[in-house]
């Protein structure tokens, strides 16, 4: 390096009273010229700087013994000691302790004016040339400067491990006088991570759909949370709004986030859930996320009839085809196909007189398909069949009983309808019975009851008939046969129903059935059937 200063010449005298060559006087250094610093003019004493550099720094003063003679081996010479003052100038550079300062592990949390490091330059000249100034070149990154006087580097923007992990500045020292020389060094700063990211959830929500009845332990979904800081172990679990119902039938794993069954899951009891879960790393920042399970449909139910259902019914046997005259409920909690009820009837159905129809898919509503004849047929037992329109189909079984009322739809029918051909004797007493006449009706409670009647025939009052037995007697006036020997009595039967029927033989509508009665004189009474 080269070094100036500020020395340059100084001419030493030295006088010697003898004349001649005895006066004359030479001039050399005798001691402090150390490293040759120094010269001096044998004959003139001119003191001069030596062909190396002075270096104030090594030595700031020279102290020589320069001697004045007038002959090497002459007895006579003088000395003189000659201090040389080294003045400084600025020739040396900023030197930095160290050529790396490492802050390793600066928290990536630490605010604003936090002290990071120091790092210190000297210089060995004096004034203005031993004093420096800091200044960062680069690699700070807006995040840090300086002070310049004291090299104290502080934060001056809030750090963030996740986005810059270490930083390398280059620092210079430069001296406040000209020249201006420069000393550098770099200053290395690592972030220490910490907890200060939120958890975050790779999905803002995640869905499932499963069948019911899913085996206990049946993996249903995984989520997945991550966090920037990665220092701990992420662990899941549902929070503290999550449905008692919903924690019933599903866990979560802590560790790796999978969701499986736990319960029974019935769709019937829910076919919809969500769940919410919590990611935490232990950090001041959780997250959460919101889980969608939907439950689908298995046909695991059969249908079942409501309450309401008709069990037992009474038909009047004049129904008209195409009546309505029974309505069966059922009702199957699966949802779609497996949950459509059809009906139908599997037995009792004899000839086919009913027929049932399904509507709204819950509703069996029983028609008269054919007509009825209680006098046929008076008591149906109908076996109901609800299916569902599953696969397999689930069926459930309903009795209905149907009872055929009666209804005055058939007219007495007389046991003899050729009518009967009877003889009495004249003069018998009072209450004489000729004959009785008998009929039937297919009908029944009142509309079987018959009243008897002579409706012709009887005009002179001869003969009485028992209207409930059909019993035909003598009067107390006997009859007389030479005032009348023959009698063609006319007979009508009548049932008590609405509207009441009579009928003659086989005929209907009110026709009167014909009885003959012949009176003779003397001899037993008979009664033979003529046609």
């Amino acid at each position: 390096m080269q070094l100036l200063n500020i020395f340059t010449h100084a001419r030493l005298k030295a006088t010697d009273a003898d004349e001649g060559e005895f006066g004359r006087v030479w001039y050399r250094i005798l001691h402090g010229n150390h490293g040759n610093n120094f010269r001096i003019h044998i004959s003139s004493g001119l003191l001069v700087r030596g062909p190396r550099p002075l270096d104030r720094e090594r030595n700031s003063s020279h102290v020589l013994m320069v001697e004045a003679y007038n002959h090497d081996l002459g007895p006579m010479r003088s000395t003189v000691r000659v201090i040389v003052y080294v003045e400084d100038v600025n020739d040396e550079a900023p030197v930095f302790t160290q050529q790396q300062y490492n802050r390793l592990g600066l928290r990536e949390t630490a605010g604003i004016g936090t002290s990071v490091i120091v790092v210190r330059a000297t210089d060995r000249d004096t004034g203005d040339g031993g004093l420096v100034n800091y200044r960062i070149l680069s690699g700070a990154e807006g995040k840090f400067e300086i002070d310049e006087s004291t090299g104290l580097i502080v934060t001056v923007d809030y750090l963030d491990y996740e986005t810059k992990t270490s930083y390398l500045m280059n620092v210079s020292a430069t001296d406040r006088a000209p020249p201006f020389n420069q000393g550098f060094c770099s200053v290395y700063v690592t972030l220490l991570n910490e907890l200060d990211e939120a958890v975050q959830f790779s999905n803002a929500s995640y869905e499932a759909v499963i069948m019911e009845n899913l085996a206990l332990g049946t993996e249903i979904v995984r989520v997945q949370a991550y966090s920037i800081d990665n220092l701990n172990q992420i662990t899941y679990r549902f929070d503290a709004y999550t449905s008692a119902q919903a924690k019933a039938l599903f866990k979560i794993d802590a560790v790796t986030g999978v969701i499986t069954v736990k319960g029974l899951v019935d769709r019937e009891k829910g076919d919809f859930y969500t769940l919410t879960v919590v990611a935490d790393d232990g950090g001041p920042k959780v997250d959460s996320t919101v889980v969608y399970i939907t439950v689908l449909d298995e046909n695991d139910n059969s249908p079942r009839f409501d309450f309401t259902s008709d069990s037992a019914i009474s038909v009047p046997e004049d129904c008209p085809v195409g009546q309505r005259v029974a309505t069966v409920k059922a009702r199957d909690p699966d949802a779609g196909s497996n949950g459509q009820v059809i009906f139908s009837l599997a037995s009792g159905n004899i000839a086919g007189a009913f027929e049932i129809v399904t509507s709204n898919d819950s509703i069996g509503e029983v028609f008269v398909a054919k007509a009825l004849d209680r006098e046929e047929l008076n008591h149906y037992i109908l076996k109901v069949v609800a299916s569902d329109c599953g696969t397999p189909p689930r069926k459930k079984e309903h009795i209905l009983q149907v009872t055929v009322l009666d209804v005055n739809d058939n007219p007495p029918v007389i046991e003899s309808p050729f009518g009967y051909n009877v003889s009495v004797n004249e003069n018998v007493g009072g209450g004489t019975s000729v004959v009785q006449v008998r009929a039937t009706d297919r009908d029944i409670g009142i509309n079987s009851v018959l009243s008897y009647y002579i409706t012709e025939g009887n005009e002179d009052m001869t003969f009485r008939m028992d209207r409930i037995s059909g019993e035909i007697a003598t009067r107390p006036a006997p009859p007389d046969r030479e005032r009348q020997n023959f009698y063609h009595l006319v007979v009508t039967v009548e049932d008590e129903g609405t509207p009441t029927l009579s009928c003659v033989g086989s005929s209907v509508h009110q026709k009167p059935f014909g009885l003959e009665v012949t009176k003779q004189e003397g001899g037993d009474k008979s009664k033979e059937p003529t046609h």
